[in-house]
């Protein structure tokens, strides 16, 4: 985010919002004869964000393109003004941020590309969103703001809400199959049971070895572990399991919680998802694994209570205590292979790694879209894991042809689909997001941007098919690559090296239509191959 002057800097860093920003004075022979207030320039710190005029006024553009985007701004009409260092004439994207409405005066602008502003010398008032969240898992962030700030609000939609997915739709069905009011028999169906277990019998302690909780969200608790099975002489291990309570009349960390109808969609997407390993025309083992789904029933074991107090002792937790769930209610567990640390807290040796990393994610994005029409529709950094691995290459099946990709160490795993829209079998899943406007009035990371961008590019039609969305999204994992993520050796010609590649798939990264179509530029692929 800038305040730009006579023109548009690239900022030296860039942050979430202001609060975590400070001013700073940039000295340059260029600024020799300007008065004092002109060296003063407004420079966050960490990675991209929504721009918030909390302290800085209405007014915090000149320009006519996102210093957040870099995308033409709503307001904005064609021009003939051109940047001095334009490259590539051809390569602008436009797309407009819906929340933004501004008219400017066109001014001369460097380091963003070929710019088209408009000829008004009128500047509007900003409006912008008043929901600051922190990035990642929104749901949590969203629902404390909501608790703590409903008051202070005026949401444009006028109805009592305490629960942020209570008007979703969480399944629709197009097609001939229709479940109608058989979702739990359903669920039951993929648990290969006939009714739901005891909880405590089910996930007894000496089942279990080396358990922790290691994470926590809106739906449950999340715990990692070593499982004993029946038949097997040793521990499978790696496991992570993720207890999602269902179906009960209390609400569960501010959120109603889900329902049969609500769960099974996430447990058809997983199951498939984790199919595509084995599929011939279209395959990747880049989404998460899972192992077995169980329906279980009854208060949580005590050896998990015990975890989660261990973990919030020690982290502190946001989630309401276990112990109220009663002897009646009913959870659904996953047991879902361990993909590792997830992208934000995980440390790259260099970008190399990370651009490999990223040429992973883009397959396996691509994979799903030709196999099911997958969009995931929340690819922040926190539904992305990464490990190491002594796989020297990561095979994908591509429409019948096989690609390789270096792992250079280390291998990812797209996780959660909560938000995420899938065709099988005629039957297209999707959670509707057409009324839900707190996360679109949400601000404090690029990540909320995408959203706006993501409604827009669907029309707000959230059924509809458009793989543009996955593009969304790796825009913004680009944006997090060059100045959120963590390396070790920044200091290397082969960190510079890889670090100008990826600011190459930046700069071009909008003009595909599917992560297919990228996949189609990177690997050089036949048009009749790879559309």
């Amino acid at each position: 985010m800038n305040i730009a002057k006579q023109t548009v800097r690239v900022p030296y860093n860039i942050d979430s919002s202001v609060e975590n920003s400070s001013y700073i004075e940039i000295m340059g022979s260029n600024h020799e004869n300007e008065p004092d207030s002109s060296k003063e320039m407004y420079c966050p710190s960490d990675s991209i964000s929504t721009p918030c005029d909390k302290r800085l006024g209405a007014a915090l553009f000149n320009c006519g393109l996102s210093p957040i985007t870099r995308l033409n701004l709503e307001g904005f009409e064609a021009s003939s003004d051109k940047c001095p260092d334009t490259k590539d004439a051809n390569s602008n994207v436009y797309l407009k941020i819906p929340f933004l409405n501004i008219n400017a005066s066109p001014n001369k602008c460097s380091n963003f590309g070929k710019r088209r502003l408009s000829k008004s010398n009128k500047m509007d008032t900003v409006v912008h969103p008043s929901i600051v969240l922190k990035p990642g898992k929104w749901r949590k962030s969203l629902n404390n703001f909501i608790r703590t700030k409903i008051t202070e609000i005026t949401f444009s939609k006028k109805v009592a809400r305490s629960s942020i997915c209570q008007d979703r739709k969480s399944l629709v069905l197009k097609g001939e199959q229709k479940f109608e009011d058989k979702f739990e028999e359903e669920v039951l169906k993929y648990c290969d049971q006939c009714i739901p277990l005891p909880f405590i019998a089910a996930y007894e302690q000496h089942k279990l070895l080396n358990t922790k909780k290691i994470g926590e969200g809106a739906y449950g608790e999340v715990f990692r572990c070593s499982k004993y099975q029946k038949g097997l002489e040793k521990h499978v291990s790696n496991i992570v399991l993720k207890v999602i309570p269902l179906e009960g009349s209390i609400e569960i960390n501010g959120e109603k919680q889900k329902t049969f109808s609500q769960i099974l969609p996430e447990i058809i997407i997983t199951k498939k998802m984790s199919n595509l390993q084995r599929n011939k025309t279209n395959s990747t083992d880049g989404f998460v694994n899972i192992h077995k789904v169980s329906l279980v029933k009854g208060k949580y074991p005590q050896h998990l209570i015990k975890l989660w107090e261990k973990y919030d002792e020690e982290k502190g937790s946001e989630n309401d205590h276990p112990k109220l769930f009663g002897d009646n209610q009913l959870f659904v567990v996953l047991e879902l292979k361990f993909g590792g640390s997830d992208m934000a807290n995980f440390q790259f040796l260099n970008s190399e790694q990370s651009y490999y990393a990223l040429q992973q994610i883009i397959l396996a994005l691509a994979v799903g879209e030709e196999e099911y029409q997958f969009e995931h529709r929340d690819l922040h950094l926190g539904n992305i894991l990464i490990e190491y691995t002594n796989r020297k290459h990561i095979i994908f099946t591509l429409k019948n042809r096989n690609l390789t990709v270096l792992s250079r160490g280390v291998k990812m795993t797209i996780i959660d689909y909560t938000l995420s829209r899938i065709t099988i079998n005629n039957c297209c899943y999707f959670n509707d997001l057409s009324s839900d406007e707190e996360l679109f009035q949400a601000t404090g990371d690029y990540q909320y941007d995408v959203y706006r961008m993501m409604r827009k590019e669907l029309k707000n039609n959230w059924s509809s098919f458009s793989p543009k969305t996955n593009i969304l999204w790796l825009s913004y994992v680009i944006v997090k690559l060059l100045d959120s993520v963590k390396y070790k050796s920044i200091n290397t010609k082969v960190h510079r090296m890889y670090i100008d590649k990826i600011k190459e798939l930046q700069n071009i990264i909008m003009t595909f239509e599917s992560a297919t179509h990228c996949v189609n530029h990177l690997f050089n692929l036949n048009q009749n191959v790879c559309m």
